[in-house]
């Protein structure tokens, strides 16, 4: 039982160490970068498309088994790129911070923002076997409200003073 409580508190070392550092930013990326190219994810795990292939005719079990297996892996795809996508926002945030470009108050804003989208995106990674299943949907509205919040602050702060 040790070893396992000592692997997990290392992973767990691991995981806060990797969220600490700031990620290497592509300027490019900044120019580009809209969390509105997230939206389709509300969609992704909708019941009501679910429901639609269960009634026509042909639909099997294992059609949706493989519709819902299909949907599962992109959504993964997408948690994984909305991921990336935070950190390197919030690379943006810890660079105003370190530059002095922001007020005294954003360093706070920047944790509470990045507790808010891991919370948000974990709930909807480990609901997603569960919908795999059909026991579940995933609430995706919360990880996309934590993204746009956590963008439009850093852009905010981002903005030249007038």
């Amino acid at each position: 039982m040790t070893a396992v409580a000592l692997a997990g508190l290392v992973w767990v070392a691991l995981r806060l160490n990797k969220a600490l550092r700031p990620a290497a930013v592509d300027v490019g990326w900044w120019d580009h970068f809209h969390p509105a190219k997230y939206a389709p994810l509300a969609h992704l795990l909708d019941e009501d498309e679910v429901r639609f292939l269960r009634s026509q005719p042909s639909c099997s079990f294992r059609i949706i088994q493989s519709f819902r297996a299909e949907r599962a892996r992109i959504c993964l795809r997408f948690l994984n790129e909305i991921r990336d996508d935070f950190d390197r926002l919030q690379a943006v945030g810890q660079a105003l911070v370190i530059a002095s470009r922001c007020s005294a108050s954003f360093p706070e804003e920047l944790l509470r923002h990045r507790l808010r989208f891991t919370l948000a995106w974990w709930r909807v990674r480990l609901c997603l076997p569960l919908w795999r299943l059909g026991l579940a949907e995933p609430d995706t509205a919360p990880l996309l409200d934590a993204l746009q919040s956590s963008s439009a602050a850093v852009r905010l702060a981002f903005a030249p003073a007038s």
